[in-house]
């Protein structure tokens, strides 16, 4: 009885060896997986989904970094031309500002000085740093800047209450652990242009460099239009930000790209309130004066 059972294992044993070396097991001739058979196991699901994660991640890192590379620049500006407005062209020569701001979503240091008045034309330069208070607890890192225009700057008015600022901005988006930026004085400052910073930040862990051409238009002291075109980073980043206006509103329109792929879109309003949103995730965030804020 012993010899007939154990020929039967070992026939057994043959065949679950065929089907593992691709022979048929059963009639249907179906062959058991391998790893090279396509089939994904529960590890390589797993691994995809870390890897969806990742990406996002990055996304969502890459696509804040710009979002603030260029906000910072609108807001310091936003916030001159609406003390100019009250002030008057023909003072704008002798305006030369420094300020530190901190309320409880932005801590930021700015700098800005204008000068060499050339009938409606004024030269200008400008120096910031700042980042958003809170952070982004979901991807346990905070956001800055220390950037500027530091030459090059110019505001052009006419007698209809309007103002059109032009300039390059250029510096780098600063990442740091939660609570670990802080925003100090540098030496720069004084007169255009700028020799250097007028505010640094301490704590960064990791920089994207950046440079943005723009150009921001008011009408009494209010937004009425944003616009940069191929603005680059350093990580290969582009951005892109169109404005529609009616007698009723102004809506800014921001597309960040990695080469042709679209990481995210921005829209906010004349106060630069409004939302970030992630392309391959759907995430969303919200921006506040220019600056993202929250998820």
């Amino acid at each position: 009885m012993g010899r007939p059972a154990t020929v039967a294992v070992a026939a057994l044993v043959g065949l679950l060896l065929a089907g593992c070396t691709g022979g048929g097991f059963g009639p249907s001739g179906v062959s058991l997986p391998t790893a090279g058979d396509g089939v994904q196991t529960v590890s390589d699901a797993a691994d995809a989904l870390d890897v969806h994660r990742s990406s996002a991640s990055e996304n969502a890192r890459n696509a804040i970094g710009a979002t603030d590379a260029v906000g910072s620049f609108v807001r310091d500006v936003s916030r001159s031309e609406r003390l100019l407005s009250g002030v008057g062209a023909r003072r704008a020569h002798q305006l030369a500002q420094t300020w530190t701001a901190s309320d409880k979503r932005i801590v930021s240091g700015s700098y800005l000085h204008l000068q060499h008045e050339f009938g409606s034309v004024t030269d200008f330069c400008e120096s910031s740093a700042g980042f958003s208070a809170a952070g982004i607890p979901s991807l346990d890192v905070t956001f800055g800047w220390q950037s500027g225009a530091f030459s090059g700057g110019a505001r052009a008015t006419d007698d209809r209450g309007s103002a059109v600022w032009s300039a390059n901005a250029g510096g780098e988006i600063v990442e740091g652990a939660i609570g670990a930026l802080s925003v100090k004085r540098a030496s720069g400052g004084g007169s255009c242009p700028l020799s250097a910073p007028a505010f640094l930040l301490d704590g960064a862990d990791a920089t994207n460099a950046f440079s943005i051409p723009l150009s921001i238009a008011f009408h009494h002291g209010w937004l009425s239009n944003l616009t940069v075109a191929n603005g680059t980073f350093a990580n290969g980043e582009s951005l892109d930000v169109t404005t529609s206006a009616s007698r009723h509103s102004v809506v800014v329109d921001g597309v960040i790209r990695q080469g042709r792929t679209r990481l995210a879109t921005f829209r906010t309003n004349a106060a630069g309130n409004g939302t970030l949103t992630i392309t391959s995730s759907g995430a969303q965030y919200v921006v506040a004066d220019w600056i993202v804020v929250s998820i």
